[in-house]
């Protein structure tokens, strides 16, 4: 039985924007919750301070920095199916107030008043990252990257508790 011309449209227009995430910056794998707890905790996060997340697929990140450490969140994401899930996430959460979440590229956007920054991208993402953030970027800003590190950087901290742990690196602007 063939879907109806709409569904058809919905289901290619959802797998488009994940091709096209994937080749902007990282396709979109779900980070495990004892992960992102890990990746905030290294970041050091403030009451108040505001945290980018890019490419913040389904919301974990923001919902968590908002909900545990009371923080303002802003999460870009280009592909819908991640985009959506998480708008669900910071509904239900009880964030909205604290959490923004744009459906852009987190390239063409500034990051000037970050805190703090998170992502979860590709080397080749990363490696495009590094001079935006090193131009945007205020001191006293940390950049926290799960997996990839920025090349070019040294990092602070890289935590990696065990052999087969996903390694996270936190970079303090200077």
């Amino acid at each position: 039985m063939a879907l109806p011309w709409w569904a058809t449209a919905v289901v290619i227009a959802l797998l488009a924007t994940m091709a096209w995430g994937g080749v902007l910056a990282a396709p979109w794998l779900p980070l495990p919750r004892a992960d992102v707890e890990r990746l905030l905790a290294l970041a050091k996060l403030r009451p108040g301070e505001r945290l980018y997340d890019l490419g913040c697929g389904d919301g974990r990140i923001l919902t968590l920095a908002a909900r545990r450490y009371g923080a303002q969140a802003v999460g870009y994401e280009v592909s819908l199916l991640p985009y959506l899930l998480a708008w669900g996430r910071i509904m239900t959460a009880g964030v909205r107030r604290s959490v923004r979440l744009r459906y852009r590229n987190f390239f063409t956007q500034p990051l000037g008043d970050a805190a703090v920054v998170t992502a979860f991208l590709t080397p080749r993402a990363m490696a495009k990252l590094g001079p935006k953030l090193a131009i945007e970027l205020p001191p006293g800003c940390r950049v926290v990257s799960y997996a990839f590190p920025i090349p070019g950087w040294t990092p602070s901290v890289v935590d990696k508790p065990t052999p087969r742990s996903i390694a996270i690196y936190r970079y303090d602007v200077a």
